[in-house]
Order: C-alpha cells, then sequence, then structure tokens
C-alpha cells in the first residue's frame, strides 16, 4: 500500500503539472499508402486474391511480428488476435484453431506473402494492394488503420511520410524536422510494440481514434488519441498522461428521465470545440450554466481518477430544471495545435471559449438568455474576473467560483505546494514526488515574481520553457484584486479538505471583496478540490476512489441560481 500511494502522489503531481472483409471496392474510398504515407491520389480497383507482404500490411495495421527462424514461422499480434503464419503452409493458427489461408504462405525476395482478403477479415479491416507501385491503400473511412499507419511512421521515425497524414493547416504548422523533434514517444515510453485496442468514435468536431499500445519502457498500455478532420485527415493528435485505470459511479441523483443531451459545437474555425449541452425534460425558458475547467487537458466532464465532477454537476442541476453547457477543453481537442502556438495565453486558453460558449447560447431555443451564468472551476474559477471583462455586452447573470484561487497564479502553485507536503507529512505519507514538485513551483515563482523578466525578456533557465510566456503574460492578474472593482452576483464555494486549492485562498477573496454586498459564500468541511467528499485528509490518491459531487452543493447552486435577478 505505500508504494501504491507513493506512485498514486507521482501521478497526481505529474497530470497536474499541465496541470485502429472487403471484397472489390470503388477506387474513390480510398487513399493511397506507400510504407505507409497517406495521399489523395486516386486508387485502383481493389483485388481480393493479390498476395501482400505480411510485415509491410501488418505493421501499418498496428500489429506485432515475431520471426522464428527456425520454424519459419510468423506470430502477429494485434489485440486480443494472435495469428501463426508458416511458410509453404496453406492453413494458420488465429487464437489456438486452424484456418484457411487461401493460398499457400509464400516468401518473395525475403518477405512473407499471403492473400490481401485474407488479411482484411483476420483483422478486420478495409485495406487494398497495389502491387505494381508497391503501395498499401487504405479505405477513406477505416480510420483505424489509418491512425495506426500513421503511428507505425512514427515509431519507425518515418517523418516525411507520417506529415503526409496531416490536414492542411497542421502540416504547414508541423513540418517534417519539427516533427521529429516534438515526437518524444521515444524517451517517453520507447518502441511502440503490440497494439493492444483500437477504438473509434465522433465528436462534433472530429472523428476520434484511440490506439492503445505495449510499450518498451511502461508497464502498463499507452493511450494515444489521434483526430481526424472532416476530410478524413489528421488534424491533432493527444498523448494522455498514464494514470491508474478507475472506475466511474454514476450518482444516485443522476436520473435520465429528466433530461437529454445534445452535441454541440463551440465556436469556430481551427479550434471549434465538441461539447454537450445537457437540457431539463419538458417546455419552458430553462437557466442554464456554463462549466468551465481548470488546469491541464480536461475533458468536457473534467474527469480526474474515478471522478467526472462535471458530469454530476449537469445530471444534478438538470433535476432542478436548470440547464448545463460543457465542453472538451481547447488544451485537449486542439492539444499539438495549442502547443505549437509559443504564445498561448490563459485567455486563449480558458476565457475566450467562455465567451463564446455565452454567446452559443444566446440563440438556444429553450434557454432564457437572461439567465445565462458561468460556473469555473479551479483555474477556472481563477479566471471568472477576466471572463466578466470579457463580457461587453453584459449577458452574463452570475458567475460562480468553485476552488478558484484568489491570488497570483505563480503564488496559489507555491501555496498548494505547501499544502500537500505538510498533509503528507502529517499522514507520514513519502514526500519525495511532492517536495522536488515544490522545487519546481517556487523556482517558477521565483523567476516570475522577478522584475528583470518580461514576456519580451523570458529566462533561459525557466524550468517549462514551453511555458514561459503563459506564465509572464498573467504575471500581473491577481483575481481577488480585479473582482473588488466588479459588480455582479457572484456564488463563492470551498472545500475545506481542498490541498490544491486551500482554504487561505477563499479567506482572501472574503477579505478583498468584503466591501461588495453581491457575494455569497459557502464552505464544505469533508469537500476535495474535485467537488466530491473524503472522510481523510484529501492528498490526491483519493482521487482514485469513486465518488460525486454531493447534493448540497447541487442544491446550494440551484437555490442560488432561482433567486438571482440580473
Amino acid at each position: 500500500m505505500k508504494e501504491q500511494s507513493k506512485l498514486y502522489q507521482k501521478l497526481v503531481i505529474a497530470s497536474l503539472a499541465t496541470s485502429l472483409t472487403l471484397t472489390i471496392a470503388s477506387a474513390s474510398a480510398y487513399a493511397e499508402v506507400s510504407t505507409g504515407s497517406k495521399s489523395q491520389a486516386t486508387a485502383p480497383s481493389v483485388n481480393v486474391l493479390e498476395l501482400v507482404p505480411v510485415r509491410t500490411v501488418a505493421e501499418a495495421l498496428g500489429a506485432f511480428i515475431e520471426w522464428d527462424e527456425k520454424t519459419g514461422a510468423a506470430k502477429v499480434t494485434k489485440g486480443s488476435t494472435v495469428l501463426i503464419l508458416k511458410i509453404g503452409e496453406k492453413n494458420a493458427t488465429l487464437n489456438g484453431k486452424t484456418i484457411d489461408v487461401g493460398q499457400i504462405v509464400q516468401i518473395v525476395n525475403g518477405n512473407m506473402y499471403v492473400p490481401l482478403g485474407f488479411i482484411n477479415q483476420t483483422f478486420a479491416s478495409h485495406i487494398g494492394w497495389n502491387n505494381t507501385q508497391n503501395k498499401m491503400i487504405i479505405a477513406a473511412d477505416d480510420y483505424a488503420a489509418l491512425a495506426s499507419s500513421f503511428l507505425k511512421e512514427l515509431n519507425q521515425n518515418n517523418m516525411d511520410d507520417a506529415v503526409t497524414y496531416f490536414g492542411s493547416g497542421l502540416k504547414q504548422k508541423l513540418p517534417p524536422e519539427l516533427l521529429k523533434k516534438i515526437w518524444l514517444g521515444p524517451q517517453y515510453f520507447g518502441h511502440l510494440k503490440q497494439q493492444i485496442s483500437a477504438q473509434v468514435d465522433k465528436n462534433a468536431v472530429h472523428t476520434n481514434v484511440t490506439l492503445k499500445y505495449a510499450t518498451e519502457k511502461v508497464p502498463g498500455p499507452v493511450e494515444i488519441i489521434i483526430r481526424f478532420d472532416k476530410n478524413g485527415l489528421i488534424d491533432d493528435f493527444y498523448i494522455p498522461p498514464i494514470l491508474p485505470s478507475v472506475t466511474f459511479n454514476k450518482p444516485s441523483y443522476d436520473n435520465p428521465a429528466n433530461y437529454e443531451e445534445k452535441e454541440v459545437v463551440i465556436g469556430d474555425g481551427e479550434f471549434a470545440l465538441p461539447g454537450t449541452l445537457t437540457m431539463p425534460i419538458g417546455e419552458g425558458s430553462f437557466p442554464v450554466v456554463i462549466l468551465v475547467q481548470g488546469a491541464g487537458p480536461n475533458d468536457r466532464d473534467a474527469t480526474l481518477g474515478a471522478a467526472k465532477p462535471f458530469q454530476d454537476l449537469a445530471v444534478g442541476l438538470a433535476n432542478e430544471k436548470i440547464a448545463v453547457l460543457r465542453y472538451e477543453k481547447v488544451t485537449r481537442e486542439h492539444n499539438l495545435k495549442v502547443a505549437l502556438n509559443p504564445k498561448f495565453t490563459i485567455k486563449n486558453e480558458t476565457v475566450d471559449d467562455a465567451i463564446r460558449a455565452v454567446e452559443f447560447l444566446k440563440g438556444v431555443k429553450g434557454i432564457n438568455p437572461e439567465k445565462i451564468f458561468v460556473a469555473g472551476h479551479s483555474q477556472g474559477g481563477y479566471t471568472i474576473p477576466m471572463i466578466i471583462n470579457e463580457d461587453k455586452n453584459h449577458d452574463i447573470a452570475g458567475t460562480i467560483i468553485l476552488a478558484g484561487p484568489s491570488e497570483k497564479f505563480s503564488d496559489a502553485i507555491v501555496n498548494q505546494s505547501e499544502e500537500l507536503l505538510k498533509r503528507l507529512k502529517s499522514l507520514g505519507k513519502p514526500t519525495d514526488a511532492a517536495e522536488q514538485s515544490m522545487v519546481m513551483w517556487s523556482s517558477i515563482a521565483k523567476y516570475v515574481n522577478d522584475s528583470e523578466y518580461s514576456i519580451d525578456n523570458l529566462p533561459k533557465e525557466f524550468p517549462i520553457p514551453q511555458q514561459a510566456y503563459w506564465f509572464f503574460e498573467q504575471r500581473n492578474y491577481t483575481p481577488a484584486e480585479v473582482a473588488k472593482k466588479q459588480k455582479g452576483s457572484m456564488l463563492i464555494l470551498q472545500g475545506e479538505n481542498d490541498w490544491q486549492v486551500p482554504m487561505a485562498q477563499f479567506e482572501n477573496w472574503k477579505k478583498s471583496l468584503q466591501n461588495r454586498q453581491d457575494v455569497t459564500y459557502k464552505t464544505y468541511p469533508k469537500v476535495t478540490h474535485l467537488l466530491t467528499e473524503y472522510d481523510g485528509v484529501s492528498t490526491g490518491a483519493d482521487y482514485y476512489q469513486p465518488s460525486n459531487v454531493p447534493l448540497v452543493i447541487i442544491n446550494d447552486i440551484a437555490n442560488w441560481i432561482k433567486n438571482v435577478r440580473k
């Protein structure tokens, strides 16, 4: 248990620091691939009897191949599929059972060949082969094969071929030489080996392929998400942090009879975001809450560990006839494109999309445009005064700060680190990872608070170089000080068991806003940073225990909203 707890601490701290049976098909349905590279060239009709090289095709589909020189057999593994092929034999073994290959397994110029139709049937793929041009052909709708083939090129350091999968926008931003620099797979998890699974899903913006691989350096599976645009080209890709596998339990108050959910799009263009609008059942002009996430590349549910606080809030508030809008954060849906912007700011990350969400809701049937509220959690709460200032048309009826820092960001993260260290020591828990984190955050704060440096003169030794501009651009922003000069109904909620945003931040809100009469404050003794209750001392390890937002928080938010008069 001690080692498990230590692992959880490292994982939590690390996650917070950034805080994929064809017969014959028409040519138009395919994209050509030469050793994996993708183009829009017209493909010939596909002959399923065509013999294809096993290694080239299987590896492009994400399979891992082991060759036995003595027996002349190849073991091809992809997920739960294990295929054994033997030179000179017409039968193969598939998951322990004998099957007919269709033709004798052959060796040509040192490569093992089998019929194309056999490959498609075995691996449920939609590929073809142009023998004249030595090109593999992937069906335009076989996203799993396209994503797997792309990753094969990355895995083999074929960056010129890899970029041919990109849409025009990404291709301009990420040429082969830059892709080579930012692809950190070899350092992070080593060589990709067996593909464990491939899952395809669609949201309102992208077709997403989630691939899981066994790798050289990491004991558990590595997950990589490849995002395709509406033209079937790669628009972005993302590697989520490796965290323990846990199960989310729906709250007892989740009553699907009380709401319906619609997939929506927030904003447009290059950085459009997919979202979910949870609408109460029935006719009416409903109040609505926009949920704004905290630090890091969060999903629309604000998932962390076994908790999904934004999903809980959405279904809970629906019971009170209050609609909720939540959306994927731009740093998750467009993770790579964001990383390629050296002057990305917190306004770009959080504020702009919140304002776009407000504008979107004004035109939605069933929503009361006079009752649009914005609730920010953690970093999202920290930006609430920014969001208010950007609300030029005064469309926001009120704001909610959920465990939001009140002081400068660089100082708040030091405060966070100090609180975690104190809690770990009081429990007799390992502190190595927390102490290392403390050193890093303290160093960041020191640089940010040094007047020698600025956005035009960033320190070369900054601990997180790619985020230096982000930190310095906002260094003079103190949320509570900005909020002093604002007006409008505000609700500030804080968990007393929160180590990420300790009670000192809440007390600073109260002190700074003491002269305002339009602010309501609430605290909850057992509530952690994830807005869930924990009986012990929260240190982050508890995030991996199934929990939900307590009903008292949902009721307090609902009652406050019902009493706000714009």
